[in-house]
């Protein structure tokens, strides 16, 4: 491997590369290289700093690179390109380490991390000190209040060092430190280099170890910069909006990353990442308020004597940023009419498969986009929405004046209030914690709820009268998993079925739906996060469930085990709902990869048809299956095709219908008998498209709501969104009305 510096007077910086591994180092003149790829600035192997919390910074010099990939460069996305020349005009200190969690906890007197012996770390090593170990879990928010907060220490003042997150372009040209290769170390990695995913190396290297979670800073050699962990560990934040194409028009000097996105950018690779996710010019990108252990930052700091002022970003923490609404309704036109056509009354729509028989439908939207009828306010929450008999159904978290969970019911057509129940709750142990995970389920006159936290409800459709609750965890002692109980409950005939995870042999429970007396329960699996789906196969029902430990077909009616497979996923992630089509049950697994088992039953055991833990991991979003093609949204590719009986991969649409993220998502809905589509993207882009394995074919989108991860509803005309400010109702047009709306 060959790195271009400038200046013969860079001792310092070839001495550090050839310690790191990197191979031979050419020294050129300034002449040589005046069209090179990478210029740096002199640099001195002591021009560090140690702050008042003990913090190493590093002076990174002024220089120029090349930013992203080449089309050739090995694993290259589209996102990454064009490489284009970039100049960073002035100096800066960077965090030699991952900021610790001992350094968070010192600045912000809290310590959201994972990996703590409170947490993920019960069982690790006496010797592991989590004081030295990157402190995870952070949102955007909270790395840039760090960052204020360190900045306003009486030691940081009197110094005049202020701090800020990285730009993007800072981050890259830190971590290439004037290499230009795929990473610091060269064309290769292995996780005896860096902490990741030893399984799945990058380059001609031997698989390596995987520890399953961060561990000490500075455990690997640094780059010629002196920075650690540049590669792997903790995905890192920066400062950025994120914009897949915003490569195409970035300026030349010190760009700050594009004006609008709902994202922030995140780089880095982590201790669950493939190697080729830990490449230098690899992006990827977050909601600001994202958390997940996974996620950590490191600090720039700039000096007040240089001329340096305090960010306006980091200036402003603490105050609502980045708060992304819904565009202007369009004119009022057309009348909502929720009972002319299918409503959706449970999760994933009447059939509970993601199908609905929408009304006609234009080929595009009208350009001024679709008429909100009405909309109210809403408090926190991931669950989706049910709307049947001119009534809407959606659960929310109200933190003030005490901490409940709200089950609510509006009119369909006006939006009004009709009725709202709610109970104490508590979130202590929740991850991810903004509130209820569960759709109502309605049926005749009774709606059914399940909180996160285990309140399980049986109410009056019309007046939200409880018929009968239970505390699944103080009556039946259910086992609340990270992220809340998230599936929603499931009807079979006079049954209530619901997955609590419950002690002992509780992992899924049947209750009596008029009574609330229990009738079975079955399995001594852990709860996961995917709702079960009834089958039938070989003429008989089966309750298809997907455990953190196993997919499971039961006897709908008596909880009987008729089969099962392993499939124990990392972190317990069973999270997408299965799917039933052509004979085969598929899951997809954020970690773990995708499984497709043909059922069993009987004295018929289950057969694993194919596995793929690598090209198809899905997360949330349930994937939809037709003509022998099944799509997901993958968490690295975006939206994928791939061939259901086989599991090969066919195209992806490079994370073009929902923003690229560390956890993507986006609902979509079969619109009727042929390749149709409707989508809700996490940005509230409803988007008309049509799934073909001829590849990703977008006819058109338009926003109605903010940011969400919620399932909508539709119902006649009528779409309902939810995010975790707001329930809206939009109009969907007839043909006739969106003619000659865009010209």
């Amino acid at each position: 491997m060959r790195t271009l510096i400038t200046s013969a007077k860079l001792v310092f910086a070839a001495a550090a590369i050839a310690a790191a591994g990197c191979g031979d180092v050419e020294l050129t003149t300034t002449e040589e290289t005046s069209q090179s790829p990478a210029t740096v600035e002199t640099a001195s192997a002591d021009d560090a700093i140690v702050n008042s919390i003990g913090m190493k910074l590093v002076r990174i010099p002024a220089g120029e690179f090349l930013m992203g990939s080449a089309p050739t460069d090995p694993g290259a996305r589209d996102d990454e390109q064009p490489q284009h020349r970039v100049i960073l005009t002035r100096p800066f200190y960077m965090g030699a380490h991952e900021v610790t969690q001992a350094q968070f906890e010192q600045v912000m007197n809290t310590n959201p991390s994972s990996f703590q012996r409170s947490g993920l770390l019960k069982s690790a090593p006496e010797d592991v000190d989590s004081g030295k170990l990157p402190v995870d879990n952070v949102t955007w928010y909270a790395a840039v209040e760090f960052c204020r907060k360190l900045s306003e220490l009486p030691a940081e003042k009197k110094a005049g060092r202020l701090y800020r997150l990285p730009t993007e372009a800072e981050w890259e040209y830190a971590c290439r430190a004037g290499t230009t290769t795929v990473f610091h170390y060269g064309d290769a990695l292995s996780s005896t280099q860096a902490n990741f995913q030893g399984e799945h190396p990058f380059g001609n290297v031997p698989h390596g170890p995987f520890l399953n979670r961060t561990t000490t800073v500075g455990s690997y050699q640094p780059n010629a910069f002196g920075l650690y962990d540049m590669h792997g560990n903790l995905h890192e934040w920066c400062l950025d909006r994120f914009d897949r194409n915003y490569y195409r028009d970035s300026p030349l000097e010190d760009p700050q990353g594009p004006e609008q996105g709902s994202s922030r950018v995140i780089r880095g690779g982590d201790w669950y990442s493939d190697g080729r996710d830990c490449r230098s010019a690899f992006r990827y990108a977050d909601i600001p308020e994202g958390r997940f252990y996974a996620l950590g930052m490191r600090v720039v700091c700039e000096l007040a004597s240089e001329g340096a002022t305090l960010h306006p970003i980091v200036a402003a923490a603490g105050t609502a940023q980045d708060r992304q609404t819904s565009r202007p309704a369009a004119a009022l036109n057309s009348r909502p009419l929720p009972e002319h056509g299918e409503d959706w009354p449970r999760w994933r729509g009447p059939r509970g498969n993601g199908t609905w028989r929408a009304p006609r439908l234009p080929q595009k939207w009208p350009g001024v986009g679709l008429q909100q009828v009405w909309k109210q306010p809403l408090g926190g929450g991931y669950g989706g929405i049910a709307a049947t008999d001119g009534r809407v159904y959606v659960m929310d978290r109200q933190r003030e004046p005490q901490d409940v969970e709200r089950i609510l019911c509006f009119d369909a057509v006006s939006g009004t209030p009709i009725w709202e129940h709610s109970y104490p709750v508590d979130y202590s142990n929740v991850s991810y914690d903004n509130g209820p995970r569960a759709t109502p389920t309605v049926l005749g006159n009774h709606v059914y709820t399940l909180g996160a936290v285990g309140n399980l409800c049986c109410l009056d459709a019309s007046s939200g009268e409880p018929v009968w609750t239970k505390d699944l965890v103080a009556e039946f002692g259910a086992r609340i998993p990270l992220w809340g109980l998230s599936a929603s409950p499931v009807v079979h005939d006079d049954l209530l079925i619901v997955h609590p995870g419950a002690e002992p042999d509780g992992c899924l429970m049947a209750f009596d739906r008029a009574s609330g007396e229990e009738r079975w329960r079955s399995l001594a699996d852990a709860a996961g996060y995917a709702t079960p789906i009834l089958i039938t196969w070989n003429d008989q029902p089966q309750l298809v469930a997907w455990t953190p430990a196993h997919i499971t077909g039961l006897n709908p009616v008596t909880g009987e085990l008729l089969w099962e497979t392993p499939f124990e996923v990392n972190y317990g992630t069973s999270i997408a709902c299965p799917v039933f089509q052509d004979g085969l049950v598929l899951v997809s697994s954020y970690y773990d990869g995708s499984k497709a088992i043909r059922p069993g039953g009987d004295t018929q055991a289950a057969e694993v048809v194919w596995q793929d833990r690598r090209n198809l991991r899905g997360l949330m979003m349930q994937p939809l299956c037709r003509d022998g093609y099944a799509y997901m949204l993958d968490k690295r590719h975006g939206l994928t095709c791939f061939e259901l009986a086989t599991g090969k991969k066919v195209w992806d649409d490079d994370n073009r219908m929902t923003p690229k993220g560390r956890n993507p998502q986006a609902t979509m809905v079969w619109l009727g008998d042929q390749d149709r589509a409707i989508a809700l993207n996490s940005d509230g882009d409803l988007i008309l498209l049509r799934l073909h394995p001829d590849g990703y074919h977008e006819d058109s989108r338009t926003n109605i709501i903010g940011r969400t991860w919620a399932h909508p509803a539709y119902a006649g005309n009528c779409v309902y969104a939810r995010s975790d400010e707001e329930i809206v109702c939009v109009v969907l047009p007839d043909p006739e009305s969106t003619s000659g709306s865009d010209r």
